[in-house]
């Protein structure tokens, strides 16, 4: 029974290859249709295009440094307005410690020389004074008395003299001042001191009176040594 089915399906199978193999090979083509020309039609030539030029090269742009912001700028300008204004502070503190060792270099200097001045003044005041004590001592008991009015008289007119002499005076003197002056003497003549007792009005008169009793120094002696005094009162006008 199996083998009869097989068989049947066997020839089934064939039979369909054998129907559908014949119909496959009687199927017709299909119609070409086919267009007659005279002549061809003209052949447009390719278009050639020209060739491009090569590119120029571009020129080289050297990269520009960034501007400063500014912020930067203001930081800047703030340092370097600091450090001028600290040179210039340095510059002032130095030029005040310079004036100020200067004012107290003078400051000593002055009253170095004041301490000498008034050291030598007495000295010599101590000098005079015993220079004067040894002269009324051994003075003579004859002849013209110490205090003879006209012989003190007569020395002191050549003293005044002999000043008058180196009196330069000031062109603005006015009228005929008297200045007062009160002068020591070494016995040999030699002034110690010129002191202002009584001033003209005139500051000018009164310096030219002292530089010329200090130039005049040595002063004329007396003629009689028992007359000589250390101490001295001389006056002085500008138009005697």
């Amino acid at each position: 029974m199996l083998a009869a089915l097989l068989a049947i399906t066997v020839h089934v199978a064939l039979f369909t290859v054998l129907v559908f193999g014949v119909r496959w090979k009687t199927k017709h083509p299909d119609p070409v249709m086919a267009e007659l020309w005279r002549q061809l039609p003209p052949v447009e030539a390719p278009r050639v295009e020209p060739p491009k030029p090569a590119p120029k090269p571009e020129p080289k742009v050297e990269p520009k440094s960034p501007p400063k912001p500014d912020i930067a700028l203001e930081q800047e300008r703030k340092r370097k307005e600091a450090l001028e204004r600290k040179k210039r502070d340095d510059e002032q503190r130095a030029k005040a410690e310079q004036e100020r060792k200067a004012r107290e270099e003078a400051a000593e200097k002055k009253r170095a020389e004041e301490e000498r001045r008034l050291e030598a003044e007495a000295t010599r005041r101590r000098m005079a004074e015993q220079l004067n004590r040894e002269l009324a001592a051994a003075a003579p008991k004859s002849g013209a008395p110490l205090g003879d009015p006209k012989a003190r008289a007569q020395w002191a007119d050549r003293i005044r003299a002999k000043i008058r002499g180196n009196i330069v005076l000031p062109p603005d003197v006015a009228g005929n001042p008297e200045a007062v002056f009160d002068v020591q003497l070494l016995p040999t003549g030699e002034v110690l001191a010129a002191k202002l007792r009584k001033s003209s009005g005139v500051r000018a008169y009164d310096e030219a009176v002292e530089r010329a009793i200090l130039k005049s120094s040595p002063l004329p002696l007396p003629e009689r040594r028992e007359v000589f005094e250390a101490r001295l009162e001389l006056r002085f006008r500008p138009r005697d």
